[in-house]
């Protein structure tokens, strides 16, 4: 432990004014407060913060995410998301239940009660810091959660959107066995980023929806629309995003052959592309992916004598570095593709 019971006590003993100031009817002195706490989590050993937050924090400073002064509300945020990320993760599993309330209060309403869009922006940072540790405790507050998250992508600031989206990609990639249920809401309340006029908005949206996607492919058939026309997309880099996304979808799930005569022809289209990176992006895709069909209606066909396949799926949807793609080796890349598709029709 790196404070003793002594060095605790004194701590609090230290700060008690402090603490009292965060409950104080004049705004300047929550300020000052808040100000003087704001050093506490680069200066103070994990455990001496874990006693203060519960004693003393938790409640004047969730309390001041609402405070009328937006000044107030920035500190008691920045404070927040310092601790949470030094505090033990006992102690954080801990104030989960505290904390995620308030969160939904704050910026998972319709409409939103934080009208500040830096705040809001801040608010889903500390999020992003509950998510990243808090681990198999935040699947409980997964309903919580999913509604932060669909209030975040219609949230008409763009980069709370993308944040969001962001967000969206590390809850999947964090609860993955308890996340199933609760992807087809957010894939839907996604589907109107797709049509945002920031082209960051459209392929951060793209990455979002494929990593629920594998959680959950059941709802692809309704989304494939938004993925053809980000395949499309008037933008280069959301082309990009699309030829990895389709890639990694093909790629992972394992539902592919369900999917494939639906993503494939997507992926051959990029194969004309007016952007040479692009051409190229989707032709070792399509390689790749073809290797992976071959290997794996080998295995089916005679799985006795079939090789293991070494395939790295995961790099499936990776950009390739060199010439451009030749007319042999685009042929062979359709060629390809379609057989992989006939087999799994």
């Amino acid at each position: 432990m790196a404070g003793d019971a002594t060095t605790v006590d004194d701590f609090m003993v230290a700060h008690a004014r402090d603490f009292n100031c965060l409950a104080d009817e004049d705004r300047t002195t929550r300020k000052r407060a808040l100000q003087k706490l704001s050093s506490l989590p680069s200066t103070q050993p994990p455990d001496v913060l874990a006693h203060a937050w519960e004693a003393a924090l938790r409640v004047p400073v969730l309390k001041a995410f609402a405070d009328p002064v937006e000044k107030n509300r920035e500190l008691a945020v920045a404070l927040a998301t310092e601790l949470f990320g030094a505090l033990p993760a006992p102690a954080l599993a801990a104030t989960l239940p505290y904390a995620m309330p308030v969160l939904v209060a704050r910026v998972g309403g319709a409409p939103v009660a934080e009208g500040s869009e830096e705040l809001r922006l801040q608010l889903l940072g500390l999020l992003r810091t509950l998510v990243d540790r808090g681990g198999d405790a935040l699947a409980v507050h997964l309903p919580e959660l999913t509604q932060i998250l669909a209030a975040s992508f219609a949230d008409p600031f763009p980069d709370a959107k993308k944040l969001g989206c962001a967000l969206a990609v590390a809850v999947a990639a964090a609860l993955p066995t308890h996340v199933e249920p609760h992807c087809a809401p957010l894939v839907r309340a996604l589907q109107p980023a797709f049509a945002h006029q920031h082209s960051r908005v459209r392929a951060a949206a793209t990455e979002a929806l494929v990593a629920l996607l594998l959680r959950e492919p059941s709802v692809l058939v309704e989304v494939a629309p938004q993925l053809a026309a980000v395949a499309t997309d008037r933008a280069p880099a959301v082309r990009e995003q699309a030829v990895s996304s389709i890639a990694e979808l093909l790629a992972r799930m394992p539902q592919r052959n369900q999917h494939a005569a639906r993503l494939l022809p997507l992926l051959v289209c990029a194969l004309s592309d007016d952007v040479d990176p692009l051409r190229q992006q989707a032709l070792t895709a399509l390689t790749r992916l073809g290797d992976v069909f071959y290997a794996e209606i080998a295995t089916a066909a005679a799985p006795a004598a079939a090789a293991p396949v070494t395939t790295d799926l995961a790099d499936a949807a990776d950009a390739a570095s060199g010439a451009e793609p030749t007319p042999m080796e685009t042929d062979g890349a359709v060629a390809a593709a379609a057989a992989a598709a006939a087999a799994a029709t």
